[in-house]
């Protein structure tokens, strides 16, 4: 809320009881005018205005003799009209601004045997009014100095490029990160020239496309390659912006942020990337050729010798066709989530009821199962491919570690406006808290994969298709009654 302080400025000490203000030349002199209005108008034989933005008001201007405040008028200071003995009456008026702030006072004195009339009254309130006015108006200029000194401030601390051009592309303001680009010779004479003066016409025509685009279409952004005057290089991504002063005249304000870093960055980690799903790919599909001689060979051996070897010796050869099975689901895992970037994200409109009905013939579910779709049909939009790998993982999850010998799982679409709510909910053996941030992590399972087969990759890559879209995995679970996994998908 505005106070006093939002008018003034500094302050002066003249002495214990009083402080003194100076204004600008101008505002002073309508200050001084207006006292000087009140004593020629009101036969006054003193009149000054008081502030009031500390415990101690500030005296602002004073005409006539000396009107004399002790500390206990200071104090208790009031807006009254007052006798001050049988000589001397004293008028004082409040100066409200807006917002209810009271600004000070107008105090003056005259011969108490003239009294003050009703329409004394009313042209001391016109006077007042004016001189509210210079103050709001004093204020108004404090503000836009402000702002301007700030600006100034924020853009000579800002380590981004910032020039200002006008409408024949020449420099009219450039902060210190400019300026520090050009050797120290050159610096001074950044200031009304293009830049450019020395380029051939083709470049320089180049050079100041951009301006060229942000001057008649008002915006031009363009991520570039820049060239210093010592000759280094950088990535910039550069944003100019028209606009006008108060006389119409157009201008052109020009940020270019250095992304150098930034993008060597990007293009390090997509090389890592690119390098790693190929590595997988390659592996995936070097490892299945001999795997899958190695598991029929296997099959052969153990055919040949079922009449010849003890049952124990058998049990093994199964154990190490399983083991052979385990890799080859695993190596098919790897291949799923190295593609997962990849993966089609056309959009469709379908339901629930829908998706499971299509991955229900690809799941190796149980003839005991019971699904409890809870959606009404209701259609929802999302990229169709990724979100039933996401589903089909949820489900076989679910299948899995279901320890019921009749497993239900209850699939439901919940209300909101953001996201596609979707709760999948089993009455499997459940998971301990402790272990919610370990199930989502790669090749992470709780159960020895001799009991239950799997890679450990199924929640890891549903999570990974979920984060790719914006949405996010939940799991609850008492570690007793069964898991319920909810996947927040963001409406598109």
């Amino acid at each position: 809320m505005p106070n006093a302080n939002n008018y003034i400025r500094k302050t002066s000490r003249l002495d214990d009881m009083q402080r003194s203000l100076f204004f600008d030349s101008e505002v002073q002199i309508s200050l001084g005018n207006f006292v000087e209005l009140v004593i020629k108008i009101f036969d006054a034989t003193a009149c000054s205005i008081l502030a009031s933005p500390l415990q101690t008001p500030i005296e602002l201007c004073q005409r006539g003799s000396k009107i004399t405040l002790t500390k206990d008028d200071l104090k208790n200071i009031s807006n009254t009209t007052v006798n001050i003995n049988s000589n001397i009456l004293r008028v004082v008026a409040p100066i409200n601004l807006t917002s209810h702030v009271q600004f000070g006072w107008i105090v003056f004195e005259r011969q108490s045997d003239i009294a003050f009339t009703e329409q004394e009254k009313s042209i001391f309130s016109t006077l007042k009014n004016g001189l509210i006015n210079q103050l709001a108006l004093r204020r108004r200029l404090l503000e836009a100095t402000d702002n301007a000194e700030l600006q100034l401030m924020i853009s000579e601390l800002n380590k981004d490029l910032v020039c200002i051009k006008d409408e024949h592309f020449k420099i009219v303001y450039a902060n210190d990160a400019f300026k520090n680009m050009y050797p120290e010779n050159m610096q001074n004479n950044i200031i009304g020239c293009t830049t450019v003066e020395s380029y051939e016409d083709d470049k320089a025509k180049k050079f100041l496309a951009q301006d060229k685009i942000a001057l008649h279409c008002g915006f031009s952004q363009i991520v570039e390659n820049l060239c210093r005057p010592n000759g280094s290089s950088f990535i910039a991504d550069t944003v100019k912006q028209r606009f006008e002063d108060r006389l119409g005249s157009l201008y052109i304000l020009t940020v270019s942020k250095d992304i150098t870093e930034k993008e060597q960055l990007i293009n390090k980690i997509e090389a890592a990337h690119s390098e790693l799903d190929e590595f997988t790919s390659i592996a995936s599909h070097d490892l299945r050729s001999p795997l899958n001689a190695i598991k029929r060979l296997l099959e052969w051996i153990s055919d040949d010798c079922k009449d010849l070897l003890p049952k124990e010796h058998l049990e093994n050869f199964q154990l190490v066709i399983n083991r052979t099975n385990r890799m080859q689901v695993l190596l098919e895992d790897l291949l799923s989530y190295s593609r997962i970037n990849g993966c089609d994200g056309t959009l469709a409109n379908i339901s629930l009821d829908a998706i499971y009905l299509d991955i229900k013939e690809l799941l190796d579910l149980p003839k005991t199962l019971t699904v409890n779709i809870n959606t009404n049909n209701q259609l929802i939009t999302i990229p169709v491919i990724p979100f039933k790998i996401v589903i089909s993982n949820l489900i076989g999850n679910a299948v899995k570690h279901n320890d019921k010998k009749s497993p239900i799982i209850d699939i439901s679409l919940l209300p909101d406006k953001n996201y596609y709510v979707i709760e999948i909910k089993d009455n499997g053996p459940g998971i301990e808290p402790k272990y919610f941030s370990l199930i989502f992590k790669l090749f992470q399972t709780l159960q020895s994969r001799d009991d239950v087969e799997g890679s450990g990759i199924g929640l890891c890559i549903a999570k990974k298709h979920i984060m790719n879209y914006g949405g996010k995995i939940e799991v609850t679970s008492d570690g007793k009654l069964g898991s319920t996994f909810t996947v927040y998908w963001p409406k598109k």
